[in-house]
């Protein structure tokens, strides 16, 4: 074993008298009880940064109830209740830049019922913008920028014992009406002195945590991590928390989690989550073999770069499972690839995509548009490559500068930019580009959309997906069902 994998474990080890520690994931704010009839639609895959830090927590003696309100659609009044009803002494929040507001409303309204319970913020929003997050919203007792695994127990037990905070790395905290932001703590070097992520404290798993529609064949479906970091340098995503160098687990620490996965929860669909799946290719083709030596018949989606497959890989991926792969293409403009320094070429994108097809893997399309460069030209570039290349699936946003990105940094004082947290979730209009108006850009999001779908190409695809599909089949009932009821 390796020293840091030693010197891991051994933290971990370290328990503490038993406490109550309540990890919540709130609902994004543009979320309701009147749109839950979208849920079978987009999805209710659970965070797996709380499912991490379960498994460290409860390693460390704390007991530990993980709540998803945003996978399992409570109400504002049902995730606090549920909250108080575990009688928590700590409760930690999980903020997104669209679920801050929601996730500051359930810390008020908890702490007014019972003052004593300590309030823990992290995840991206927090570690992008700590200082301005925690005076605006004072029900926030403490944070931790960055991963969560090693820092948050650490700064636990010196909240526990009373002791100065100043030399807890990665701690955020208030002395008096002073913000404080400790140096960060190193990224963590062997992911394999993780516990495998504690998916049984999720309540009804499987069963109710689902992809998007159409987005797999047949479930159970369960979603994971296997890497850590993005090496690119894109100017709209947002790497503060696991940083620019790739890190991964290993094989065997996946097949185990996977396997765990397949027996013991009848999973036969995996959604890997990592920014870039496909990052290091030597390491990719070892896993593909492990996994398609295995035999589980499992078939999985993730998401690559379009430079960073060709049709040897392409075909053991196939061999191994993979059904869909999603390529973060973001526009049909050169210049625009440019501006935001995605590193990619036109050509390269179609021709990933034909190899991708001519695999047998389904190939899904991810664009933004509404960058400071947009133009009416540039956004026909646009639509002209979502049309001339065989996606079988579309995820078209409006581009938001995220805390903690370059863009963000770029537009944060234009007058272009609402900076209104609750709205910036990728399906608002809150940038508006020098030469479009933001009206022009919501026309033009509804026509990508219109003229991919009404396709008979796409529309059989679909139809044939749907009738192989129990799994897909229902959901859309219930979605139908859902919304003709709230209309």
């Amino acid at each position: 074993m390796r020293m840091g994998g030693l010197i891991c474990r051994l933290k971990l080890d370290r328990v503490t008298d038993v406490k109550t520690i309540a990890l919540v994931n709130p609902p994004y704010s543009f979320w309701s009880p009147e749109k839950n009839y979208l849920r079978p639609f987009i999805g209710t895959l659970p965070s797996l940064g709380l499912l991490s830090l379960a498994a460290v927590l409860r390693k460390r003696g704390y007991a530990v109830r993980i709540i998803e309100s945003a996978s399992l659609g409570l109400t504002f009044s049902q995730t606090v209740e549920e909250v108080l009803r575990e009688k928590p002494r700590y409760v930690g929040l999980n903020c997104t830049t669209a679920s801050i507001d929601n996730a500051a409303r359930i810390a008020g309204a908890i702490k007014a019922v019972n003052p004593q319970i300590l309030v823990f913020v992290g995840g991206p929003h927090i570690t992008a913008i700590p200082e301005e997050t925690f005076r605006r919203y004072a029900a926030f007792d403490y944070g931790i920028a960055g991963e969560g695994e090693m820092a948050f127990p650490d700064l636990l037990l010196r909240v526990e014992e009373g002791q100065r905070l100043r030399e807890v790395e990665s701690a955020i905290f208030r002395e008096g009406e002073k913000v404080i932001t400790n140096p960060r703590r190193r990224f963590m070097e062997d992911l394999d002195c993780l516990p495998l992520p504690a998916y049984d404290l999720l309540p009804f798993f499987p069963q109710k945590y689902r992809p998007p529609l159409l987005n797999y064949q047949r479930g159970p479906a369960a979603s994971l991590i296997s890497s850590r970091g993005c090496p690119q340098i894109c100017t709209f995503c947002d790497r503060s928390v696991f940083g620019n160098r790739y890190r991964y687990f290993s094989e065997d620490y996946l097949m185990d989690l996977i396997s765990r996965l397949h027996h013991g929860y009848g999973i036969r669909h995996l959604i890997f989550a990592d920014d870039q799946f496909a990052a290091s290719r030597s390491r990719l083709l070892r896993f593909c073999e492990k996994l398609a030596r295995a035999g589980l018949s499992l078939r999985w989606n993730c998401d690559a770069r379009v430079d960073s497959v060709d049709p040897a890989l392409l075909k053991i991926m196939k061999r191994a499972g993979c059904w869909m792969i999603s390529y973060g293409i973001e526009s049909g403009s050169p210049e625009i690839l440019a501006g935001i320094s995605k590193g990619i070429r036109l050509d390269q994108v179609e021709q990933a995509v034909r190899t991708t097809k001519e695999a047998g893997i389904r190939a899904k399309g991810l664009f933004m548009i509404g960058y400071p460069q947009e133009t009416e030209s540039t956004l026909k570039d646009t639509l002209s490559l979502i049309l001339r290349c065989p996606f079988d699936e579309l995820n078209l946003s409006f581009l938001t500068p995220y805390p903690g990105t370059e863009i963000y940094a770029q537009a944060k004082d234009s007058p272009s930019f609402t900076e209104d947290w609750s709205k910036m979730n990728a399906m608002n209009c809150v940038f508006r580009p020098e030469a479009l108006a933001t009206g022009v850009l919501e026309k033009t999001y509804a026509k990508i959309i219109r003229k991919f779908y009404m396709r008979p190409r796409i529309t059989f695809s679909y139809l044939n997906l749907l009738a192989r599909s129990p799994d897909n089949c229902g959901r859309l009932a219930v979605g139908l069902a859902r919304w003709l009821v709230g209309r």
